[in-house]
């Protein structure tokens, strides 16, 4: 018997414009997520991952909304909640961890009573108590001399130890969900794989569950159970994440595997995908990765590819197996 989602998303649409001038970014987005399961969303930068996210959040940019779809969690449909009831599930059920720590921390308070004022807004605890506790978190995140880096402010720390940070104040009320929005964006190969390895530790310790979004499959293959791949707004391919890398059935999702660098020595040129992305907003008949499509029909930029689905493993592609 398949366990209840945790979050599920069906049909989301997301658009920008005022009045009734509205432009389409995100263009139908199923997800699904169980409880303690990591699930990847990857795609190129501009494919709609992170309006996914901040839709979840209820956190969208200035010009942008939700203009239709479902996005259930724990049985509650976020997308019809008040500003009252989705703030009392932020930082609390559902904790985030955004692509820049530097902006996204207060820049005028310590980080430990950053932790602290989050503690005490969604928990009956004192002051002392959650001190503690903050001191505790950024020691389970990792960071050295924890007691005295409390007393830091964001721009005295690394980019590896501001992402720590922002991990300990998004899991620090204990949600069931953790959003983490390219978690390692800036941050060097070694401290990449630091804090990709205290993530997977603290999911594990902590049992919640994770939607991990990236642009680096490489990454979102050592920690995730699932994989959705993005492209103009849509998923296009998902399933596990073994089937997806080992056997992708629509064409970007293989045209983004041969990008991934090789370790065997062999030298070259890397590989790259022609073209660029759509426009987001405008209108995409057929399939919008025609253009840049090495396996192309002249059916593809006319018409809507179908959905097929095999075992759990979804492509949106004519080229797909039914």
């Amino acid at each position: 018997m398949t366990p209840t989602p945790l979050l599920q998303i069906d049909g989301l649409h997301v658009a920008f414009g005022a009045r009734d001038r509205w432009r389409e970014v995100v263009r139908g987005v199923d997800l699904r997520l169980l409880p303690s399961e990591v699930v990847g969303l990857v795609g190129e930068s501009g494919s709609g991952k992170s309006l996914t996210a901040l839709s979840i959040m209820r956190l969208l940019p200035p010009g942008a909304r939700i203009t239709s779809g479902r996005i259930t969690f724990a049985g509650t449909d976020l997308a019809t909640l008040s500003s009252r009831a989705i703030n009392a599930r932020r930082g609390s059920d559902i904790g985030m961890i955004f692509q820049d720590p530097l902006t996204a921390l207060n820049p005028a308070i310590p980080v430990g009573r950053q932790i602290v004022d989050s503690l005490r807004t969604h928990q009956e605890v004192g002051r002392k108590a959650a001190w503690a506790r903050a001191v505790e978190l950024l020691d389970l995140v990792g960071i050295h001399r924890p007691a005295e880096r409390a007393h830091a402010y964001a721009h005295e720390l690394s980019g590896g130890m501001r992402q720590r940070v922002m991990t300990a104040l998004a899991v620090c009320n204990d949600p069931k969900l953790l959003i983490a929005d390219e978690p390692t964006t800036a941050l060097d190969v070694t401290v990449q794989a630091q804090v990709i390895a205290m993530l997977d530790r603290i999911r594990r310790e902590l049992g919640i569950a994770v939607l991990f979004i990236s642009h680096n499959l490489e990454l979102v293959a050592g920690i995730v159970d699932r994989v959705s791949v993005m492209y103009a707004g849509r998923v296009v391919e998902s399933g596990a994440v073994e089937e997806v890398f080992d056997t992708p059935q629509h064409p970007y999702t293989r045209q983004l595997l041969r990008c991934i660098p090789r370790l065997d020595g062999k030298t070259g040129p890397m590989p790259t995908i022609p073209g660029l992305p759509p426009r987001l907003g405008g209108a995409m008949p057929g399939c919008a990765f025609a253009p840049r499509c090495q396996v192309v029909q002249q059916r593809c930029p006319l018409e809507t590819p179908p959905t097929r689905r095999k075992d759990g493993h979804l492509s949106v592609c004519w080229e797909a197996p039914a």
